[in-house]
């Protein structure tokens, strides 16, 4: 197995398959149990298979990559509806999941300034770091807060009561921590 993740190929391709399974999470699927399993894994491969600083942006990028191509399919839908549209739908497929990829890339290439370890503050800095990313996200170029992870809980109601006392970024912090704790198992 180890082997297998030091190809760069392969490792790139299993964070694009990790983001595109991590957006079942989201409506109308809502398979919020895939988070805890999907995060731990891209921290794992963060922690063990990025020693440079421009694989730990490829890691992230094609994590988000995935996830965004998988869960922005309907703007490309709705461009088919008008023949004067046509022509965009290539951009809208490629470029926006690749300019908000470049969001995560940006997460996993500032962790890698802190040597992440096998330790509890591993998850804190990760979590910390891609809750802040998501928070700015939605300001840059007129923001565009769509697809938070914390979405994925929107299924769960009494989850959501939360909101009004600590608002959605601070919940987004606190979910991402929640799905990463499982990373525990792989320190051992």
């Amino acid at each position: 197995m180890r082997s297998f993740l030091k190809n760069k190929t392969y490792l790139y391709l299993i964070c694009l398959f990790l983001g595109i399974l991590t957006s079942f999470s989201l409506p109308p699927y809502n398979l919020v149990f895939i988070n805890f399993l999907t995060f731990p894994a891209l921290l794992f491969i963060l922690i063990n298979y990025t020693y440079k600083k421009n694989i730990s942006f490829l890691v992230g990028f094609m994590f988000g990559f995935g996830y965004f191509i998988s869960n922005l399919y309907w703007i490309t839908y709705s461009l088919t509806f008008d023949v004067n549209f046509k022509f965009i739908i290539p951009f809208a497929l490629i470029l926006i999941p690749t300019f908000l990829g470049t969001f995560y890339g940006l997460v996993t290439f500032i962790c890698n300034f802190f040597n992440l370890r096998n330790k509890i503050s591993s998850i804190l800095i990760f979590s910390i770091a891609f809750s802040s990313i998501e928070f700015l996200r939605s300001f840059i170029f007129g923001g565009f807060p769509w697809n938070l992870i914390v979405f994925s809980l929107s299924i769960n109601l009494p989850t959501l009561q939360i909101l009004p006392f600590i608002g959605t970024y601070s919940l987004n912090l606190l979910s991402i921590t929640i799905f990463l704790l499982p990373t525990v198992v792989f320190f051992n």
